[in-house]
């Protein structure tokens, strides 16, 4: 599993992959506050279950030049399928760390997962990690402390399952790496959205609440919006090296602040940007010495995307 030089890339390609992965983040984003916006009426469990059906459309899309069906058999399924798994039980906890917190709060302790993989992978991989990433780790966590606040007054069940969120999702990419190059996007996102509408299925028929129309408008955005951020970030990784799209990923800070500012009156503290910052510098220098030193990157780990050019 390896990933090409940057500079192999010509430049046009280059652009194309960059504005995909601002499009793909941006997908995302607006998709998150769209399930805030629905969590207030619905369960989580129940949005979950609705917005899968309709984040597999534009992943159907994706496997038409892929194989067509075929492109959904997983070659390694057990894997494949504690990915999916893993990653969808991230994807809970951080719908309902985002119906408990202002997103950027949320977002800021979820981009803890690229922080979390380094770990996971010296514990669980047997990977060799330097100093320099462990203090980059270190770093990010103190980032999220400040955020907290280091008296720990302001913990809550918002941030804890932000943080469940994040380790689900550093675990799902570690399983990620071990499937390496042999499966297809198509196969991994369709087991993904699969996975989250089973595990979301009792929930939300247990507590299943009447739709109404703006309620349902949301999820379907929210779930179309899911699927093309998918879509769109694996098309960005075939125009590009993952070296290239990976750093994008932190744009998503900025439209939970604007979100949280424009839709739900959230006004961020002058210690939120100070800890940000320290996340994002840590997770961006380790997205820099995986690059220096191994050739992968830690792409999206809190949302399942595919690492480096593995999975197409």
């Amino acid at each position: 599993m390896t990933d090409t030089p940057a500079l192999a890339a010509p430049v046009p390609a280059i652009g194309r992959a960059v504005a995909l992965a601002l499009a793909s983040y941006l997908c995302f984003s607006t998709a998150d506050a769209m399930i805030k916006l629905a969590a207030a009426r619905l369960p989580v469990e129940q949005i979950a279950l609705l917005m899968s059906g309709f984040a597999l459309l534009p992943v159907l899309f994706l496997a038409r030049g892929v194989g067509g069906w075929r492109a959904f058999l997983p070659r390694r399924p057990a894997l494949v399928l504690a990915r999916g798994v893993l990653t969808a039980l991230c994807a809970l906890a951080a719908w309902r760390a985002f119906a408990l917190l202002p997103l950027a709060d949320a977002y800021a302790i979820l981009f803890l997962a690229p922080i979390l993989v380094t770990a996971f992978s010296a514990l669980f991989l047997g990977e060799s990690v330097g100093w320099r990433r462990w203090t980059a780790a270190a770093v990010g966590f103190t980032g999220v402390l400040l955020m907290v606040r280091p008296d720990f007054d302001g913990i809550g069940l918002g941030h804890l399952l932000a943080f469940a969120g994040a380790t689900f999702g550093a675990a799902s990419f570690c399983v990620l790496k071990k499937i390496g190059n042999g499966e297809t996007s198509a196969a991994i996102l369709f087991v993904l959205f699969t996975s989250i509408a089973a595990i979301a299925a009792p929930g939300a028929i247990l507590g299943w609440k009447p739709l109404d129309g703006e309620s349902l408008l949301w999820v379907a955005l929210a779930g179309l919006l899911q699927g093309s951020g998918q879509a769109a970030l694996v098309l960005a990784t075939r125009e590009a090296p993952a070296s290239v799209v990976a750093p994008f990923q932190y744009s998503q800070m900025l439209w939970a602040v604007l979100f949280g500012l424009l839709i739900f009156g959230d006004r961020p503290t002058p210690m939120l940007f100070v800890g940000m910052a320290l996340v994002v510098g840590s997770g961006l220098y380790i997205l820099w010495r995986e690059r220096v030193r191994r050739g992968t990157v830690t792409l999206g780990a809190a949302r399942g995307e595919v690492p480096a050019r593995a999975a197409r």
